[in-house]
């Protein structure tokens, strides 16, 4: 297992390393300029050049390459380009309340659609199972930009309440004021992955249920909550995981819009706004960040398969 992990994380070190070429490229030969964008429309030729060369992007290209992942390997991620802000401070005031949005998302997402899945395969045929299935078709259907939108106009207009604007309520200040703002972006977020991990549960334990093993638990006598619970579940899990760790990536992408939408200083506006104005310094970092979560993710995947599954080996 020692020297698949270590194989694994170099493969993700060589993906990383020209994940960040494609960014850096990608970046400088799509339309717009970032100097023309900080001086205005209204500038000289004269100030969008001295503009461009107080950012360096005058510099070749491997002089920047270099200049930003040096940089990155030693810490120090430099000043935005555009409101002259550290990155590196900028990412430690915004980080927390991203995790705690895609913390709650994915313990919603496993919850939600595990437990779905599950009622909806024990009771299969039954109307409990029709209702569970409706609800997962509407999940993935609805848009989950519509579903936000509700979720601030509706209780704006039953009840007058609208979350904080471009501010956060820390949980050890106010832990039910926290949980009124993190947890309706959290459900957005976790419906549409919670019902696809639903169907996916329901599919693969029916199929685990029909297994010889499963019969001779039951003819053994069994209660049939412990046939679930301790033989079947556990088989019929290495789907949904996959599926849910895959999600995480999907979610970082999610949030981008959704932290948008309910005015959430997190790491997805700081990556949207960002975006906007081809801020080179924070959209390359950012990204790179996001590939490197990805990595280790799609790692600790890995190793969740051979403690679901003791058939698997890894060498």
């Amino acid at each position: 297992m020692q020297a698949f992990i270590a194989r694994r994380l170099l493969a993700g070190v060589v993906i990383l390393f020209f994940l960040s070429i494609a960014v850096f490229l990608m970046l400088r030969v799509a339309p717009g300029d970032p100097a023309l964008l900080r001086v205005g429309p209204q500038a000289s030729a004269q100030q969008v050049e001295a503009e461009r060369e107080r950012l360096g992007l005058n510099d070749p290209l491997p002089v920047q390459y270099w200049r930003w992942m040096r940089g990155v390997l030693t810490g120090d991620l430099g000043i935005s380009d555009f409101n002259g802000e550290s990155v590196a401070r900028s990412i430690r005031n915004r980080l927390p309340n991203t995790l705690e949005l895609l913390l709650m998302t994915v313990v919603l997402t496993a919850v939600l659609g595990i437990t779905a899945g599950v009622v909806s395969a024990v009771w299969r045929d039954s109307p409990l199972d029709y209702a569970v299935r409706v609800v997962a078709v509407l999940g993935l259907s609805v848009p989950a930009l519509w579903l936000a939108t509700l979720a601030l106009l509706v209780p704006l207009q039953l009840w007058g309440y609208a979350p904080p604007i471009g501010r956060v309520v820390h949980f050890f200040d106010d832990p039910w004021g926290n949980l009124r703002q993190f947890l309706p972006p959290a459900l957005v977020l976790a419906l549409g992955p919670a019902a696809a991990i639903m169907r996916l549960t329901r599919s693969s334990l029916l199929e685990v249920l029909r297994q010889d093993y499963i019969r001779t638990a039951r003819a053994k006598g069994l209660l049939e909550r412990v046939v679930i619970s301790r033989h079947a579940l556990r088989n019929a899990m290495i789907p949904p995981v996959t599926v849910l760790a895959l999600q995480v990536s999907a979610l970082l992408g999610g949030s981008v819009i959704i932290e948008q939408i309910f005015t959430l200083p997190g790491m997805g506006q700081y990556f949207f706004q960002a975006i906007f104005v081809k801020d080179y310094t924070v959209v390359q970092t950012l990204t790179l960040y996001t590939g490197v979560v990805v990595v280790l993710t799609i790692l600790a995947l890995d190793v969740v398969y051979a403690w679901l599954d003791p058939r698997i080996r890894y060498r």
